[in-house]
Order: C-alpha cells, then structure tokens, then sequence
C-alpha cells in the first residue's frame, strides 16, 4: 500500500514539474514575440491547466 502511494506522489511532482516547465517557456517564447491580437502563450498554458483542474475536480465529483 505504501509504494502506491509513494509513486502517486512521485506523479504528481513530475506533472507539477512539467506544467511549471511548460509556463517557463511559454514565457520565454511570449517575451521573444509579441504579436497584436493573439493570445499570449501565457494565457494559453493558463486555461489549459484550469481545464485540467476542472476535469479533475468534476471527476472527483462523480466518484466521491
């Protein structure tokens, strides 16, 4: 049981990792290139990881 759980925990530190990854860049990428009237890559990484927590939340949901 405990290995479970450590290597659910092990998960979510690397899909913790990898989403502040993703911003860094997108960042990175939005400061290189600013264009007039499109979405900043901010923004984009932003309301794809509320999407995320919002599936997440509505899942949990059903099964709780």
């Amino acid at each position: 049981m405990m290995d479970f759980e450590i290597w659910k925990h092990r998960h979510e530190e690397i899909v913790r990792e990898a989403e502040r990854s993703s911003l860094a860049q997108s960042l990175r990428r939005s400061r290189e290139r600013r264009s007039p009237g499109r979405t900043s890559p901010l923004v984009w990484e932003l309301k794809k990881i509320a999407g995320r927590l919002r599936k997440l939340l509505r899942t949990m949901r059903r099964v709780g």
